[in-house]
């Protein structure tokens, strides 16, 4: 009548990292369990059904939902920690928070873990503006909001949408979106910059970005002390201009899990091992809010109100400690309550107590991990993997795996299928995985990168252009006519444009004339029939006023090569990438939709696959050949069949896409004839 297939997965994963010179990674532990399976599916590895020690990965089958008292097709799905690991991804100690009263916030939240929607308070002292300001310092205003509130920015394919709540988190307003504000954050932030004119000393257009894009500067690049960051809002009176930086507000992220925005801890159950919620703060938060009603914290009255659609809702954002109701040896002591004669089930009768136990055995276990058992800190499954998956933040196992096991190229008119040489996907040995890691999840997180299919879109040229994450520059740049300006990073920035732009855009202040003269002659020289192939093209000598200080951070681009790396060494490879992918618009083109053309072609090593889009091939050429970017043919770009390799890859491991078959039918979660890299 009950199946009783069981398992329970340990995940260990990284949600972010400090920001301190340690570059200490955020590793969160907690545990799935999946409960009434009809059948235990096989290892793919193994082919054999799993058992307990093996390493399980994204989308590999389970087994298949069973029978709970003869209803087929279900589970019983849990995720839970324990409380360090709790307070990990919550960024606080799990407890009850009371915020009626309401308390305001005193400090910004969280910078190791920042994902999903920026949330800022703003204090009813924050300047409002009818119209668009044009001053983007905070100056005196004389008018404000008057009342405390929240606003939440969310950025979702280019729109910015905005959303508005009072000091207890109840909604006002009516939510607003502006179309494009993400794909024009590059602009804006520009635009803001370039506002202060003569005052722009202390600024840079990467900070105003991160204002804009987090509400707070979380990287080193200069921000003026008095930026202001006006957005116009909802409020309960209407919409209007105001400071999101203004003096009193504080920035949050989903990462912070806000009491606010609905997360509340509950572990006031004075019984907790009995299975039985007597949380009064739970009751409380369930309860009818009419005061007239004196039944409202009556069993009854609370047990109707969980069927009300607004209580279901709230109640996903409950975070709750209690034990597994899947430890045998506990069940007797658990459930003692039962045999009160004034229960209303009946079983202070010994031998309805005797079978009610043996029913409670059946569908429990003697062998259940420790660590299982002490995870008693339990979140609401589907919320909290709706809410993760905003996260974006890739641990060494998930880099790894997007990492394919080969690379095609072609040479002299033959397609070589070959394989990725293993010390590229050594993540401990190589330099270039190994040391910049952190910094490309930083940058994929601060540029808008880290959504699954603008990932995919991203490594799918990132992969290539790093040769397999081999080395940050290009092969043989010292002897090529744009040298010393050859491609650095893992995007290539080439050419002294633009370094020079991605150095102004961090805050380093570049003559102009300068500029103009290494854009010339760059211009001059690629426009030259016969371009000569020794490296005196582009020479620092014929540009004498560029500085040490941009020579030395030009070669900070190729950090891989350095045996002692510094912050910027690890900061400009991932970083330039980002700066590059928002200044060509690459997420526009990435928020396209990815209908995946099934490509067959013979190599040397026979007969091989892989997939590629009208979306990827134009967020390629963005970047690479921007005049081909409305090419149908897919021409010209160098080596965009490796590209469409790396993302097929990556597709597979960051998206839900499936790929299509021999028979054209979209059955396959991997690309076909690919092996996934599964290394522990």
């Amino acid at each position: 009548w009950t199946d009783n297939g069981v398992l329970i997965i340990e995940h260990e994963t990284e949600i972010g990292a400090s920001n301190d010179t340690a570059s200490r990674s955020t590793t969160i532990r907690y545990y799935s369990l999946y409960m009434h399976l009809g059948a235990i599916a096989r290892n793919p590895q193994t082919q054999a059904p799993w058992k307990a020690g093996e390493r399980i990965y994204r989308k590999d089958e389970l087994g298949s939902p069973g029978r709970i008292y003869s209803h087929t097709g279900q589970i019983h799905f849990e995720i839970c920690c324990d409380a360090a690991n709790a307070r990990t991804i919550i960024g606080r100690q799990p407890c009850w928070s009371e915020i009626d009263p309401p308390v305001a916030p005193t400090a910004d939240g969280r910078t190791d873990s920042v994902f999903g929607d920026v949330v800022v308070y703003l204090p009813a002292t924050t300047p409002t503006s009818a119209a668009n300001p044009t001053s983007h310092l905070r100056t005196a205003s004389t008018t404000t909001l008057g009342a405390a509130q929240w606003v939440s920015i969310r950025y979702d394919k280019g729109k910015a949408y905005l959303k508005s709540y009072d000091a207890l988190g109840m909604p006002i307003g009516t939510e607003r979106s502006d179309h494009d504000f993400e794909y024009d954050l590059y602009a804006e932030a520009n635009r803001r910059h370039n506002s202060l004119g003569a005052n722009s000393q202390g600024s840079s257009p990467s900070g105003w970005y991160e204002l804009l894009r987090f509400g707070r500067n979380l990287g080193p690049d200069p921000l003026p002390a008095n930026a202001a960051h006006w957005r116009k809002i909802p409020t309960a009176s209407g919409e209007v201009w105001a400071d999101l930086n203004a003096a009193g507000s504080c920035k949050f992220s989903d990462a912070d899990f806000l009491d606010v925005m609905g997360w509340n801890c509950f572990e006031d159950d004075t019984s907790p091992n009995d299975q039985r919620c007597d949380s009064v703060n739970m009751k409380r938060w369930i309860r009818d809010p009419d005061p007239a009603n004196a039944e409202r914290m009556k069993p009854k009255a609370l047990g109707r109100r969980l069927g009300e659609e607004s209580v279901r809702k709230k109640l996903r954002r409950a975070i709750c400690n209690f034990p597994s109701e899947w430890e045998q040896g506990t069940v007797e002591a658990r459930y003692q309550w039962l045999r009160d004669p004034s229960n209303p089930y009946g079983l202070d009768d010994d031998k309805n107590w005797q079978r009610f136990v043996r029913h409670c055995k059946s569908t429990t276990f003697t062998d259940l991990p420790s660590g299982y058992l002490a995870a008693k800190w339990r979140f609401h499954p589907v919320e909290f993997i709706t809410v993760m998956r905003r996260c974006g933040w890739l641990s060494e196992s998930e880099f790894q795996q997007l990492l394919p096991q080969h690379a095609m190229r072609s040479s002299k008119g033959v397609n070589l299928w070959e394989p990725v040489p293993a010390v590229n996907a050594n993540f401990k040995t190589n330099p270039v995985a190994r040391d910049h890691r952190l910094p490309l999840n930083r940058a994929m997180r601060k540029w808008g990168m880290a959504s699954p299919f603008r990932a995919a879109t991203f490594f799918g040229n990132a992969i290539q252009e790093t040769m397999w994450f081999g080395r940050l520059a290009e092969i043989g740049g010292a002897n090529l006519w744009y040298a010393p300006w050859q491609g650095r990073g893992f995007l290539q920035l080439t050419n002294p444009g633009n370094y020079v732009d991605y150095w102004c855009y961090r805050g380093r202040v570049v003559p102009e004339n300068l500029r103009t003269a290494m854009v010339t002659a760059y211009q001059r020289i690629a426009s030259t029939v016969s371009v000569s192939r020794s490296n005196s093209g582009l020479q620092d000598i014929h540009f004498p006023a560029l500085t040490q200080e941009m020579k030395d951070w030009r070669t900070q681009m190729e950090a891989g090569t350095k045996p002692v790396l510094g912050a910027e060494d690890l900061r400009a490879p991932a970083d330039s990438a980002g700066y590059y992918w928002v200044k060509n618009d690459m997420s526009r083109e990435a928020d396209a939709p990815h209908i995946l053309e099934r490509i067959a072609i013979q190599t040397d090593r026979g007969g091989k696959i892989y997939y590629r889009s009208q979306s990827f091939w134009r967020a390629s050429a963005t970047v690479n050949l921007p005049g081909a970017v409305n090419r149908k043919n897919y021409s010209g770009i160098n080596g965009f069949d490796a590209r469409c390799v790396a993302y097929g890859y990556a597709l597979a491991v960051l998206t839900e896409i499936r790929f299509e078959d021999q028979a054209a039918q979209l059955s396959l979660w991997f690309p076909d004839g690919h092996v996934p890299r599964n290394q522990s």
